[in-house]
């Protein structure tokens, strides 16, 4: 007999238990695997100010954060931080890049560093935009 019941709790538990299946699953289907790549920025404290963090998969560099703490933010962390991934990335045999981004984000800086929209979600969650960019490396 089968059994169902709703999971709402806030711990993640049954998410990442089915994070780790799937992704068994998909590596008996390719021959790449996943690779973390990232960086960050400490000050003399060594505090961490600034940041950015990925996965090359393949031919693809996936860049999942980018942050900079506000009073850090227009001294160019986050374009060196870019430039670094994106070069690290291509040194790992990546070809292209994808991202997302809220429309309150960075949409407009990433459009600056090459990036273009290539699907988006309106009303997300109730009445934003989430954007999907690529770029050729």
């Amino acid at each position: 007999m089968r059994r169902y019941e709703i999971v709402s709790d806030s711990s993640e538990q049954l998410s990442d238990w089915l994070k780790e299946q799937v992704v068994a699953f998909n590596k008996s289907h390719w021959p790449v695997q996943r690779q973390n790549l990232g960086f960050r920025v400490s000050n003399d404290k060594g505090e961490v100010v600034a940041g950015i963090a990925g996965r090359c998969f393949g031919h693809w560099l996936l860049i999942d954060w980018l942050w900079v703490n506000p009073e850090h933010r227009g001294q160019g962390y986050a374009n060196e931080l870019f430039y670094k991934l994106e070069r690290a990335a291509k040194e790992l045999g990546a070809t292209k890049a994808v991202l997302d981004t809220l429309e309150f984000q960075a949409p407009d800086f990433y459009r600056r560093h090459g990036y273009e929209e290539v699907f988006a979600l309106a009303d997300y969650p109730l009445d934003g935009r989430r954007s999907y960019m690529v770029k050729a490396l």
